[in-house]
């Protein structure tokens, strides 16, 4: 019996000392923010303000409202030199553009290389560009909702290479009715 109780610590203590070396070898943090996105409950921010909703990871922090306009929301995530910001906000419609009109000037200053329409909304997305005009290694995606005489806009901005990771989120945003459909 002690000859089996001995064997069986060894044992323990070599899958141990092995566990603990193989653990060394940490995930990726594009694999881990790809899981969490995937894992992660959505919770949901409502605006006051305007009456819309969004929704977000429940990972991702809030910016104090106190510091932004009305109507306007932040939240992101940061770790490493890695930041993911989703923000809503609202805006006059100068001009009372139309969707075709609206696309084709925020699509031009934007530089957006994706584009899409729908019945009083539409997406753009595409690299953001530094002060300087040259590229950045960071991506946008936005949808835009045309309600009377204002845009109900929300947008996320990303690294490149958490284009796979940011994929629910992107969806989200793609699917947003503005305001819940309760309402």
């Amino acid at each position: 019996m002690k000859r089996f109780l001995f064997l069986s610590m060894l044992v323990f203590i070599a899958v141990m000392i092995w566990v603990s070396v193989h653990e060394k070898e940490e995930m990726p943090l594009m694999q881990k923010l790809e899981r969490a996105m995937r894992l992660t409950l959505m919770k949901e921010y409502h605006d006051e303000t305007y009456d819309y909703t969004i929704r977000y990871p429940s990972f991702f922090e809030q910016t104090d409202d106190s510091l932004m306009e009305k109507g306007n929301c932040r939240f992101s995530f940061w770790q490493d030199s890695t930041e993911i910001v989703q923000t809503a906000f609202v805006e006059q419609n100068p001009g009372n553009m139309s969707v075709n009109q609206a696309m084709e000037k925020y699509a031009s200053e934007l530089h957006a290389t994706y584009q899409q329409k729908g019945d009083g909304w539409f997406i753009l997305s595409g690299h953001i560009h530094g002060d300087d005009g040259r590229i950045t290694s960071r991506r946008y995606y936005a949808k835009f909702v045309q309600h009377r005489k204002l845009w109900f806009i929300q947008t996320l901005a990303y690294p490149e290479d958490c284009e796979q990771a940011v994929g629910r989120l992107t969806k989200e945003i793609s699917d947003w009715k503005v305001w819940r459909a309760n309402d």
